[in-house]
Order: structure tokens, then sequence, then C-alpha cells
């Protein structure tokens, strides 16, 4: 699922303060991880390297899904995923019936309407596509949530592979949502621009461990 070249996104969750106290003692430092920050353009001859993931005062991030294709159950399946990633708790979601509440809000669509100051486009495996986006004031550092999933069936739903390809890009574009902004190197990584695969590998883990573990230049605005 190739990501056009854009802009980052963003990450949630975790435990209470013994899981922080813990985390900030015992923070993973896995060789396996790979560049999850985005250097991208933010002027005439500059460039920034933006890194992002969901504080702890947003936790449980609130995730809205639209009742169409399957999503909600993909959804659940890829914010499952994600939470098992981390050692100590640093990320949690909720599903929320209210779109106008969400943080995070996923939807049917083609990403290429994303339209929204930064996002990746995914130009497409034969039976699906997918895409994410949210607003980022030129200037800014604070991201305007609701961050904006959007994927698309490229054929009948029904079709042969299309539900499998809908699930592993709803995983794909929610690790974008939740920090990190980069690609992976390795098509056996569900991050890879292309991915084949359906769970989270080795390096995944490492690598949204380490992205919670350090410092972002972007925050979200206060509920």
């Amino acid at each position: 699922m190739k990501l056009r070249p854009g802009v980052p996104i963003i990450s949630i969750l975790t435990a209470g303060l013994v899981g922080l106290s813990c985390a900030e003692i015992a923070s993973p430092n896995r060789s396996e991880a790979y560049e999850w920050r985005l250097i991208t353009a933010t002027g005439p001859g500059t460039t920034d390297t933006l890194s992002f993931h969901w504080p702890r005062s947003r936790l449980p991030v609130r995730v809205y899904t639209e009742d169409s294709l399957n999503l909600p159950a993909h959804v659940e399946h890829g914010l499952q995923t994600w939470e098992a990633a981390f050692l100590y708790g640093e990320f949690a979601a909720e599903v929320v019936a209210d779109s106008n509440l969400a943080d995070i809000v996923v939807r049917v669509g083609s990403p290429i309407k994303v339209g929204f100051a930064t996002s990746f486009e995914r130009v497409a495996a034969p039976e699906c596509e997918g895409g994410t986006g949210f607003d980022l004031p030129a200037g800014s550092s604070v991201i305007q949530a609701p961050v904006r999933v959007f994927v698309n069936p490229r054929f009948d739903p029904s079709s042969p592979g299309v539900d499998e390809c809908l699930s592993l890009t709803v995983t794909h574009e929610l690790g974008h949502a939740i920090g990190i902004f980069a690609h992976a190197p390795d098509p056996g990584d569900i991050m890879f621009s292309d991915p084949v695969v359906s769970e989270l590998s080795v390096s995944d883990r490492a690598t949204v461990e380490r992205a919670y573990h350090l410092e972002p230049n972007l925050t979200v605005a206060p509920r």
C-alpha cells in the first residue's frame, strides 16, 4: 500500500503513573527499529524532521469508524494490534459512535481526496488503496484533530482479496495515525510502502516503542 510523498500523522496512548515510571526508566533501545520520523519541506530551502505520538493526556484516543465494508472489525483488529505492540501500555484507544468526538476518523473514500495540510496517499495495491491526513497549519507545530483515515476498494468489495487488503491497509494507516510517519524499508513490515503482511513485524514493534519513548516535536490541540 504505497503512500505518495507527503507528511506525517499521529499516535496514541498509555497506562497509569506506574507504567509511566517504568517506561521512563527502561525505555526500549532496539536495533531493529527503522526511521519513523518524516523529513519534509517547511518553506523555501528549509526542511524539518517531524515526529509525533499521542500524549498520555489524550488517552484513550477516540476513534470513529464508518459502518461500511467491514471497517469496524478491521479497525478494532488494527487498534488491538498496535496496542499489543507496547511494553508498558503507552497506547490505548476506544471506539466512539460520534465522529464529532473522535481524535481519529476512519471512512471509506479515495485517499486522493483527503485534501488536508499533511497527508500520506497510497498508490494502490490492485485490490484497494488508503491514505491518512491531518491539519497542520503553516508554521504551526500543533496538529488539529481529527486525523482522517480513508480506505477504498478498487474492485467489487466481494471480489477475492479485497477484504484482506482493506484489513491490512487499515492497520497500516492506523500506524501512520499513531505516529509512524515514514515507511519501513522491508516488505515484511506492515509499514512498508506497499505491504503484503497483515501483522506487525519485530521491526514494526521496535519502531513504535522507540517513537513513544522519544520527545516529539509536534503536539495535538487540546480537546
